[in-house]
């Protein structure tokens, strides 16, 4: 059975837009996000991603907009032989509440009812607090990358703090496969 790894998008597999990533010409991937995705993949993880993107709410992002990037995504992996198991989002507005937006866990647990996932040791990799909290939560090893908002090392200060801090995507994944 494979192993499930839960990716957050902006930020970690992707450039982070201010206000949001709205279009697929302002997709961004990292450059070594396929290959960090492929070696995940190989090494017998399913990804999953979970996104707040509130954007959507807000009128900034098109709902389609977001199937146009997974599929840029996954486009940009297929050639590694990889792919992304599924996206899940939460399009809800941070003054909702709702049990899907990070750092609540739903997503994280819809995929684990979606799929009979074991989250035993599973990882979530994410690059602000909230991920942090969000994996806790769910009862998955929280793993912080400073490739996003969040860009200094000092964890001290969030009430919880990641198992381990990367600078990206990559070293977070050679973390996971290579122990």
């Amino acid at each position: 059975m494979r192993k499930p790894v839960f990716l957050d998008r902006d930020g970690v597999i992707n450039v982070d837009r201010t206000p949001y990533v709205s279009a697929l010409d302002q997709l961004e991937l990292f450059p070594y996000t396929a290959d960090a995705l492929a070696k995940l993949y190989h090494a017998g993880f399913d990804i999953f991603v979970v996104s707040n993107q509130q954007g959507v709410a807000l009128g900034f992002t098109p709902p389609e907009v977001l199937d146009q990037l997974n599929e840029a995504i996954q486009a940009a992996i297929r050639p590694y032989g990889a792919s992304i198991k599924k996206f899940y989002y939460c399009t809800a507005l941070e003054a909702d509440n709702h049990p899907w937006r990070k750092p609540a866990p739903g997503m994280v647990l819809a995929a684990r009812d979606e799929f009979g996932l074991d989250l035993n040791g599973a990882f979530l990799v994410g690059d602000k607090p909230s991920d942090m909290e969000c994996a806790v939560r769910a009862g998955v090893r929280p793993l912080l990358v400073l490739s996003g908002v969040t860009v200094s090392a000092d964890t001290s200060t969030m009430p919880h703090p990641p198992e381990a801090v990367f600078p990206t995507l990559k070293e977070a994944v050679d973390f996971i496969v290579d122990g």
